[in-house]
């Protein structure tokens, strides 16, 4: 490949990940269909027998412990703006000891210049603690050593494979998936650290979560409908008389929300670690998808906006913990484990109902 056309395909990609930034602070691209947080009822106990001081939402993740089952989900990498969004995400995540999973690391791949950005901030905050990320696409056309590299790059405790079908089809009308089980089992059978798989946004349905468990799965991220649609955020870069813009709408309210997906697989949740992302919005939501069984809620579009607009990062990552421990201190839980210890349906109808 001539080096004109590298640096031709680097700017389509740059401006890709710039674009992306853009239209996902972009209201056309949030909240398109229900989270259907408003569905659970969080059950309020007016006497709890402890001080809101005692309540902790420490959390083991990963095997390693963080002070909030709270992490920074996915966001941006790869292009000019990226380096000083993610600096001041991962300086927070260190300050704040969570968990930050970082955006896709796809362009490493292609161009070794490009793991300098992570090598930079991860010289700048020692002690965060990261999760590497690259999509299902890479993972099936990419030596599996390769991508075990992107994790050694930045010294991460695990391994996000993302599968965004809907989002493949609606960049470039096509989405080559084919042998990506054979690739995930490769993966991780190699990997010596935890694999995550996540969707970008649709969600993963309980029989999915399954068969991924079977498969050796350590994690899953259902990353539910009603956030960031990253269907509308491609659409949104094609021209409006376009395949693309004129067949979006019809999928505004496609894949199932973080409620919908929880409620169908509380037979899995007290055995396998599954987070919560997707349209989360406060530390209600947080606790709600921590009632109905997530071990960790991941959080996003808040956490772009903070950091590319209002530069308070920290701030918002307080806001949530705070609006978090106030949400367990009033249904009298002290700390986030004694929530994951109600397995039974009697336990938990005492903290949380479903409504309709």
């Amino acid at each position: 490949m001539s080096e004109r056309i590298k640096k031709i395909e680097q700017h389509q990609f740059e401006q890709r990940k710039k674009d992306h930034i853009q239209f996902s602070l972009d209201q056309k691209s949030q909240n398109l269909a229900t989270t259907h947080f408003d569905r659970i009822i969080l059950n309020h106990n007016a006497l709890p027998d402890f001080n809101f001081s005692d309540v902790s939402v420490e959390t083991k993740l990963l095997n390693h412990t963080f002070s909030s089952p709270h992490f920074i989900s996915s966001m941006t990498a790869g292009h000019a703006d990226s380096f000083k969004i993610n600096s001041a995400l991962a300086e927070s995540a260190a300050e704040k000891k969570w968990l930050m999973c970082v955006g896709s690391q796809r362009r490493e791949l292609a161009d070794t210049s490009a793991k300098n950005e992570w090598q930079k901030i991860r010289k700048q905050n020692p002690n965060a603690k990261f999760v590497s990320n690259i999509g299902i696409e890479e993972l099936i056309q990419s030596p599996t050593d390769q991508i075990l590299d992107l994790v050694k790059n930045i010294n991460s405790i695990g391994l996000i494979i993302h599968l965004n079908p809907l989002q493949e089809i609606f960049q470039k009308s096509s989405a080559n998936f084919l042998g990506s089980h054979k690739a995930l089992e490769k993966i991780i059978s190699k990997s010596k650290v935890p694999i995550i798989i996540k969707e970008v946004g649709f969600g993963i349905s309980a029989g999915l979560m399954k068969k991924l468990f079977q498969m050796g799965v350590d994690v899953v991220d259902i990353s539910g409908r009603g956030g960031s649609h990253w269907g509308m955020i491609e659409a949104l870069r094609h021209e409006n008389d376009s395949l693309q813009m004129k067949s979006i709408q019809a999928f505004n309210d496609w894949g199932s929300s973080v409620v919908d997906t929880l409620l169908g697989a509380q037979d899995l949740v007290a055995k396998n670690q599954i987070w919560a992302s997707g349209g989360i919005r406060s530390g209600v939501d947080s606790a709600k998808c921590l009632a109905m069984g997530a071990r960790a809620v991941g959080v996003a579009q808040p956490l772009m906006k903070a950091a590319v607009i209002e530069n308070n990062v920290s701030k918002v990552m307080d806001q949530f913990d705070f609006e978090l421990k106030t949400a367990l201190f009033c249904m009298s839980m002290i700390s986030c484990s004694q929530l994951h210890k109600l397995n039974s349906k009697s336990a938990k109808q005492k903290v949380w109902h479903e409504i309709r």
